[in-house]
């Protein structure tokens, strides 16, 4: 029986990892890290995102704005009291004119998104917080949406829409405004 219990003695424990896989599994965890913070400013990744939420917020049988307004200086004061500060927005760039706002719940951020609607046509503006690099502009189609990404009095501006005649018209205005 003594011989039994030295045999249990000397057997050799549970495997620990080694120290250079533990360092080997940080710097892959480090490397994971700075790919999703770089991807995330991608203007492309930012794109998806925004239209994304257009098209859930245009999609659902109502709107769900926090605020209910066609005055700019109302949509203005209303985000800037919640701590965004914005230029302020054109009432009727286009065909459309500006009908409510609200704050939206991105896959990494949260934007204020701002509503324009008009004869049939829907028009999303969002002030983008986090980054995006998109140098002087950067523009694209996702998920057949037209998505025009701005600076704009220091902040960084998407427009989303279907038509890119009314994103072009809201770029524009913005652009005008700013100068």
């Amino acid at each position: 029986m003594e011989e039994t219990r030295l045999a249990l003695d000397d057997a050799p424990g549970p495997r620990r990892p080694h120290r250079g896989r533990r360092a080997a599994s940080a710097v892959a965890g480090l490397v994971v890290l700075a790919v999703l913070c770089w991807v995330r400013g991608l203007p492309a990744f930012v794109a998806w995102e925004l239209a994304r939420d257009h098209e859930r917020c245009f999609g659902q049988a109502h709107l769900r704005a926090r605020l209910w307004s066609s005055d700019p200086a109302e949509i203005r004061g209303w985000l800037e009291e919640r701590g965004t500060p914005v230029q302020p927005f054109p009432a009727h760039p286009g065909q459309v004119e500006i009908v409510g706002v609200r704050y939206c719940a991105l896959a990494d951020r949260v934007a204020a998104h701002v509503y324009y609607g008009g004869q049939g046509s829907l028009v999303s503006v969002f002030v983008v917080s986090g980054p995006a690099r998109i140098g002087d502009g950067w523009s694209g189609r996702v998920h057949g949406l037209q998505v025009r990404m701005l600076r704009s009095a220091g902040r960084t501006l998407a427009v989303v829409g279907e038509a890119e005649s009314d994103v072009d018209a809201v770029a524009h205005a913005f652009r005008l405004s700013a100068a």
